[in-house]
């Protein structure tokens, strides 16, 4: 993820160190578990070739009806391939927006969560015959733009080739990487704005229905790239321009935008040209969405949920449950009569702390690390004593929502860490070490100082190195910055995937090579070791998924145990409220947002779905069904 999907997780983890969307960690005694709530453990992913249109009916949905989605911010870009952000992608592509292949998350007993991947405009998740080297996808019939337009695989090559234009940076870049196989992409090509309308190279048309794509190294994982908005259809003859396009987009989708006023509110209606059955992954239970970017405090919208009065009993508090209202509403849940329930599950962002190995040479220093951390001190900063219901501790480099993730602890300790083991490890060193954090607020300045203490206990000497708080991973993803004087030793950092795939995780984190540059840099550990870049390249080549998922987590604990590269401190998790009124919600696996798949309303009963990512990413944000 980059500076919005990516960056956003990172600063939404920097957000849930102010104790907005956060708890903190430890089990709950038993009269606190919240009635209704479920949790989706299991996570599984495949590939639906055969998957086709209508989307799968909702039992019990109804038709019609207004949603209104009440929050506090605005999205960060309206433009589709400048768009990285989890709510807004969930919003893009599934109302308004459609992809070249999509995701269609099917919840079973318990919330367990199945991803199914499958072709959106295409028929299929792609073809290839050369070692994931080309790709070719066949578009489905009856797909249209929102004015009656055929879709096309123009408007598709199109729309990917604008995302190379510097102004639209802060979309994905995973495409533009791998057709020009540079990360300096733009060097090779910089958008059709540039060059005569000229489309991206490695990219073909040869029929209205077919495009095909040519990598210059093996790119396995591009059909679940190809989710990201990067692949939304353009016409080009509508195209206003970077930025401007964002107020004016062309829909292909279920909805299409009424109005937007932006920074206020954004009114959807039902799209008349798109046709159901050429769609595997949408419906379109509601008439109208309407979202209002009025300020809302998340505490009074769980209160309102809790209170269940005039109507707010189909409401859904669309972001986790802020920690200076967790303990009420933990008690309120319990109490007869409440028609809330909560919807709880997994996250896929993990809290870090990223050590520079390039500076940090000594890799029995940087275990000494991991066994000096004092985790709990800096959990209960997160947010207090209901630990389980915002975030759990970690031990490894990958979350519990990737695929072939695998629990291990190559450090075992207290979660108040294990003093003597990192005095023996240091061998009566007292290293100073430089601990870039990102401040601005007291929680964060707390976790810093408490992580100063704890490290203090084992003989190292930390220096506070608080940095800009707007721009802390450029900073510390500056190499200049990071290694010279006064330099970063040790960092706070997080991340969360791109798509279901640990390539978007250890393949980002972990890469070596030619991928530590002079700025822009995502390894914050600086880590490259040969051995390991040559098997993230081996890993990236397989074709087979499950195989791929089992070597990126062999990967993930031979590279903790041989290189200790950071301090894995917690992995994110969502608890949110909801009435019982709406149905079909849950939690993202995929992008971590509350999921609007299969919102509808309905009569009685609610409908649980737990899952997801991270809920810290949208901040008191609420959905009420009126018909």
């Amino acid at each position: 993820m980059r500076r919005t999907l990516r960056a956003l997780v990172v600063s939404s983890l920097a957000t849930a160190l102010t104790a907005s969307a956060c708890t903190g960690l430890g089990e709950p005694s038993p009269d606190e578990t919240p009635t209704g709530a479920q949790v989706g453990p299991i996570r599984s992913f495949v590939k639906e070739d055969s998957l086709g249109g209508p989307a799968p009916g909702i039992r019990g949905a109804k038709s019609g009806g207004t949603v209104t989605v009440l929050g506090t911010t605005d999205f960060d870009s309206a433009d589709p391939q400048a768009t990285y952000r989890g709510d807004a992608i969930v919003v893009y592509t599934q109302l308004i927006l459609r992809t070249l292949t999509g995701y269609y998350e099917e919840v079973g007993s318990g919330g367990n969560i199945r991803i199914k991947l499958a072709g959106d405009l295409a028929t299929d998740t792609g073809r290839s015959e050369d070692g994931c080297r080309t790709w070719t996808y066949r578009l489905r019939a009856n797909i249209k733009f929102q004015d009656g337009t055929k879709i096309t695989s123009r408007d598709i090559a199109y729309g990917i080739s604008r995302s190379f234009d510097r102004r639209l940076s802060s979309g994905p870049q995973y495409l533009q990487k791998a057709l020009t196989g540079r990360d300096d992409y733009r060097s090779v090509y910089s958008g059709p704005f540039d060059n005569n309308g000229a489309i991206a190279p490695g990219i073909s048309t040869p029929a209205d229905d077919i495009i095909i794509f040519r990598f210059a190294r093996p790119f396995c994982d591009f059909p679940l790239a190809a989710t990201l908005p990067t692949t939304v259809p353009v016409p080009a003859d509508r195209d206003t321009g970077p930025g401007e396009y964002g107020r004016k987009i062309v829909a292909s989708g279920p909805y299409r935008i009424e109005s937007w006023t932006p920074g206020q509110k954004m009114v959807l209606v039902r799209n008349g040209n798109w046709v159901a059955d050429s769609d595997p992954l949408r419906h379109n239970y509601p008439d109208r969405y309407v979202f209002d970017w009025s300020s809302s405090d998340p505490v009074s919208t769980s209160e309102r949920v809790i209170d269940d009065e005039g109507g707010d009993n189909s409401v859904i508090q669309w972001g986790a449950v802020p920690a200076n209202g967790l303990d009420r509403v933990l008690r309120r849940l319990n109490a007869k009569p409440t028609k809330a329930q909560a919807v709880e599950g997994h996250a896929s962002v993990s809290f870090h702390i990223s050590i520079n190995t390039q500076r940090v040479t000594d890799v029995d220093v940087r275990r000494a690390l991991q066994y000096a951390i004092n985790r709990r001190a800096i959990l209960e900063l997160v947010g207090g004593g209901h630990n389980k219901y915002v975030v759990t501790p970690s031990s490894t480099i990958t979350s519990p929502t990737v695929p072939g993730y695998r629990r291990y602890d190559a450090y075992p300790a207290p979660l108040t860490g294990n003093v003597q083991k990192a005095k023996d490890l240091l061998a009566g060193k007292t290293p100073t070490l430089r601990f870039c954090y990102r401040p601005g607020t007291q929680t964060r300045d707390q976790i810093a100082n408490a992580t100063k203490q704890s490290l203090e206990r084992a003989g190292f000497r930390i220096v506070l190195s608080p940095t800009d708080p707007q721009d802390h991973l450029a900073l510390i993803g500056n190499r200049a910055y990071a290694m010279n004087n006064p330099g970063c030793d040790i960092m706070t950092t997080s991340w969360a995937q791109d798509y279901p795939s640990n390539a978007t995780v250890m393949g980002v984190l972990m890469r070596g090579g030619d991928s530590i540059r002079a700025e822009g840099n995502l390894n914050w550990s600086y880590l490259d070791v040969p051995a390991v870049n040559d098997e993230l390249d081996r890993l990236a080549a397989e074709p087979n998924v499950q195989k791929a998922a089992e070597g990126y987590m062999a990967l993930d604990e031979k590279v903790m145990r041989d290189y200790a590269p950071l301090i894995p401190i917690y992995y994110g998790h969502v608890f949110s409220l909801v009435g019982n009124q709406i149905g079909g919600m849950f939690v993202s696996s995929a992008w971590g947002s509350v999921s609007l798949q299969d919102c509808h309303c309905r009569d009685q009963g609610p409908t649980l779905r737990g899952a997801g990512r991270s809920a810290a990413r949208i901040q008191g944000l609420l959905i009420r069904c009126n018909i």
